[in-house]
């Protein structure tokens, strides 16, 4: 898994990203000869760095690396965050490495006017990660590409509407959508975004009741504290 024969042409990255692995070595290659021949890295050079720079931020890896195996084989690795010098086979590292690299390369590959359809990104991320993919999309849609998700993540949503609030997206640039079930099939619901990404129509406890449970958390941690049950 990961390994790659470079040859000529860098890979397509496939329909799903498969092909991932594969691109992002071919990247580190076409930069590695550009450094040996102490010549300007190539465009598409740039795309196994930023892979790289995108899994530090979601707090899953260290970087990437790649292993030389002779004949002109190749190993993707991943480094590991405590250690940088460590690092590890794509087979051997969390699921949330496997499953985020494809999404990543494609978005970071994918030209202005693309259109990228993903369905639940966030599978077997913890919540940075899941939150931090908000701002991938973000930033690709500054180039130009347009990113349709499915997704039932409630950290995503919010920092989408974060992103809003700060400027860095802008309501017309961001369509949120809630699909609903109805007597006569399913209801698409537009949720409507100010300039400081409040929603203005939640469906009924669409994230479940967090305000409620945390006014009751916070009731019942004044009632402990009253009658000497909790310390600070």
């Amino acid at each position: 898994m990961g390994q790659f024969s470079v040859g000529v042409n860098t890979p397509a990255l496939g329909d799903d990203g498969v092909h991932a692995a594969q691109a992002l070595i071919a990247s580190w290659h076409a930069g590695d000869q550009a450094r040996k021949r102490k010549e300007p890295e190539p465009p598409r050079a740039a795309l196994f760095a930023h892979a790289g720079v995108w899994l530090r931020k979601f707090g899953l890896a260290g970087g990437l690396d790649v292993e030389k195996l002779g004949s002109g084989r190749y190993e993707l690795r991943v480094r590991s965050l405590r250690d940088l010098s460590a690092t590890s086979n794509l087979s051997d590292v969390g699921a949330g490495v496997t499953q985020v690299l494809p999404v990543i390369t494609l978005l970071l590959s994918a030209p202005a006017g693309s259109v990228v359809i993903l369905e639940e990104p966030e599978s077997h991320l913890h919540p940075l990660a899941q939150a931090e993919l908000a701002e991938l999309f973000s930033q690709v849609r500054q180039r130009g590409v347009q990113v349709i998700v499915e997704t039932h993540s409630e950290h995503l949503f919010r920092r989408m509407q974060t992103l809003i609030a700060k400027g860095s997206t802008a309501p017309g640039d961001c369509a949120l959508y809630f699909i609903d079930r109805a007597a006569d099939g399913p209801r698409i619901n537009h949720l409507v975004a100010d300039d400081v990404g409040r929603i203005k129509n939640w469906p009924d406890k669409f994230f479940g009741d967090a305000l409620g449970e945390t006014r009751e958390q916070t009731r019942l941690g004044f009632e402990r504290r009253k009658h000497g049950g909790l310390t600070t």
